[in-house]
């Protein structure tokens, strides 16, 4: 009898325990430096924007461009994979073989799709304390990404993801803001 007064409270204890954890979590006191659970970043994602901070002030990302869309997908099992697409591609028949022939104009219109296209897949881990995203990159349009690791601060804000990177290119520091939505 004794053994099931105990067993029934550390039960009920449980239950405490996971109650205020999920309350701390949906209400933010879980701490301002700890990132949302795991569990809230696997699904499918559509981009809203990318924003580029530079000391001149913060504009359209000029690789990706304003009206730009894409699609992030993380799995339980640890995959993920990334596609962004410009807004202005330019369209052209589907080439009857791959690649299309070596014509000067299929070669323009072959640079126009690779300058506009972006997508890599790969594995990721998530540090909840740093909140911290890390994309382990397998295989990508641009092949030299392979084996790169890519790490980002993640935040949620009811249906939006922000992925936050900071990178020093040609002597200026820069940070990338990601917004994604589901």
């Amino acid at each position: 009898m004794r053994a099931r007064h105990f067993a029934m409270r550390c039960a009920a204890l449980s239950l405490c325990g996971l109650v205020l954890t999920c309350i701390g979590v949906c209400s933010g006191a879980a701490g301002s430096d700890a990132g949302p659970p795991r569990t809230a970043l696997i699904g499918v994602w559509h981009l809203v924007s990318i924003q580029l901070t530079t000391r001149d002030g913060t504009m359209p990302d000029p690789f990706f461009e304003a009206g730009s869309v894409g699609l992030i997908v993380y799995d339980p099992s640890g995959w993920m994979s990334v596609q962004i697409s410009g807004p202005r591609r330019e369209a052209w028949g589907i080439p009857a073989t791959r690649p299309p022939t070596s014509k000067q104009r299929d070669v323009r219109l072959k640079a126009a799709a690779f300058d506009s296209y972006y997508a890599y897949f790969g594995t990721w881990d998530y540090d909840e304390r740093g909140a911290t995203m890390i994309h382990h990159v397998k295989a990508s349009v641009i092949p030299a990404e392979v084996g790169l690791d890519y790490s980002q601060q993640v935040r949620i804000d009811g249906n939006r993801m922000t992925f936050t990177g900071h990178a020093r290119e040609h002597g200026e520091d820069m940070t990338r803001t990601k917004i994604w939505e589901r």
